[in-house]
């Protein structure tokens, strides 16, 4: 019965936190961890170049244009909000033809050069569908704004016409259209506009051209990590469309509570029945001496012993990589432990930590050690738990599901102990 109850208490924890879920969004964004959604692209640019020198369309406006190219790390920070480091090269070649005007302030072709030659600068790009409309998995599209800066080395000249290189400050913005074409490759195009200004005299913004940039270009984005989705996947059993399926389950568990209470009695009859029959053989007979009192006592301890169970709870709480601190997207799980012991006062629990196999058998055992204390700790100090209703155990890498590098071998597991 004490099982049964114990199962009722574990599956209304989980229907708890199914309801506050389906409270909220009717779909959440899942709460990745800093290791998912990294992504590696790349783009070709056309460069106009709009002046050099004095930021201003008069006497010294000047332009010209050039292809270059951008290679580029990104991590998506929510649904709505990226962020990127660039490296650009704004021109493959130069000198090309633009236009400036001459002494007499006419216009003519010009072979002029770039002035900027590099630059790496940090990026965050803004969602304006995706914000506005919500977390939408299967959108495939977004329009984005995007603002930033970083440094550009320039190649400017002097009054005498000596050429010479500067590492300045830029910051740019602009629009941009992506495109998801599968489930990892994206394709985008870019408008973008920046301006820059020389390293020393940079309090008083000399800024010395301006550059308008046509992107287009490409990147693949790995998406979650392995112990994000084997994290995923431990809670799909908390969304809205197993919500039912664990209600009725609920519902099979008390109408088994109610027969159990049943057998229960029934089982405590018996085995009063067979002790005193016991206890009459062996005032009959002699203690020790009777086949039938042997008999009778193996048969009682079966039936105790068969109530005795020794079995985990539905879930873990899982780790990354040499972690042994509780993330908070795994937090939940420790909660609903808590709330299980608090509804069933007579339930004990062995906390038990696990690892992988990357690192040394004496390596991997002290971390699994620390993170069934660390499990431990909380549910003591945090929720409230009687310090001797859990025990704690740890097996190193002793014990591996399928691939030893699995993430689910990082972990901590919880079993229910009957004294």
């Amino acid at each position: 019965m004490l099982k049964k109850l114990f199962k009722v208490g574990m599956v209304m924890s989980l229907m708890l936190t199914a309801m506050t879920v389906s409270a909220q969004e009717k779909q959440e964004y899942p709460r990745y961890s800093f290791n998912s959604n990294w992504a590696l692209g790349g783009d070709i640019a056309l460069n106009q170049q709009f002046n050099r020198g004095a930021m201003s369309f008069g006497e010294n406006w000047r332009g010209s244009t050039n292809i270059g190219m951008d290679i580029f790390l990104q991590k998506e920070l929510t649904y709505w909000m990226n962020m990127r480091l660039r490296l650009g090269f704004p021109n493959f070649w130069e000198p090309r033809t633009g236009m400036e005007k001459d002494a007499n302030g006419d216009w003519q072709n010009s072979a002029l050069y770039m002035d900027r030659h590099g630059s790496f600068s940090f990026e965050l790009l803004f969602s304006i569908n995706n914000a506005i409309a919500g977390y939408d998995p299967d959108r495939r599209w977004s329009l984005y704004l995007m603002a930033g800066g970083g440094l550009a080395y320039s190649n400017n000249s002097d009054e005498a016409g000596v050429d010479y290189g500067k590492v300045g400050v830029m910051i740019d913005g602009g629009l941009g259209f992506d495109y998801r074409v599968s489930d990892h490759s994206h394709l985008f195009l870019e408008y973008g506009v920046d301006v820059n200004a020389d390293a020393p005299n940079i309090t008083k913004l000399p800024w010395h051209h301006t550059n308008g940039i046509l992107r287009l270009g490409y990147y693949y984005n790995w998406g979650a990590s392995a112990a994000d989705q084997a994290v995923a996947a431990q809670k799909s059993m908390l969304t809205q469309e197993n919500f039912g399926a664990i209600n009725n389950q609920v519902s099979n568990l008390e109408n088994q509570v109610a027969a159990a209470r049943n057998n229960e009695k029934k089982l405590e009859n018996r085995i009063a029945e067979l002790e005193d029959q016991l206890a009459e053989a062996l005032k009959n007979q002699g203690k020790g001496n009777s086949a039938a009192a042997d008999s009778l006592q193996a048969v009682i301890n079966q039936i105790k012993a068969d109530q005795l169970n020794f079995y985990a709870m539905p879930f873990s709480v899982q780790y990354d990589v040499n972690e042994w601190q509780v993330s908070e997207e795994e937090m939940d799980k420790v909660k609903a432990v808590a709330r299980v012991l608090k509804d069933n006062g007579d339930v004990k629990i062995s906390v038990v930590g696990f690892a992988d196999h990357t690192g040394s058998d004496q390596y991997n055992m002290k971390l699994s050690e620390k993170r069934a204390n660390e499990v431990k700790r909380l549910l003591v100090k945090k929720y409230g738990i009687a310090e001797d209703r859990i025990s704690t155990d740890y097996k190193g890498k002793s014990v591996a599901f399928g691939d030893i590098q699995y993430a689910l071998n990082r972990r901590v597991s919880f079993y229910r102990v009957i004294d």
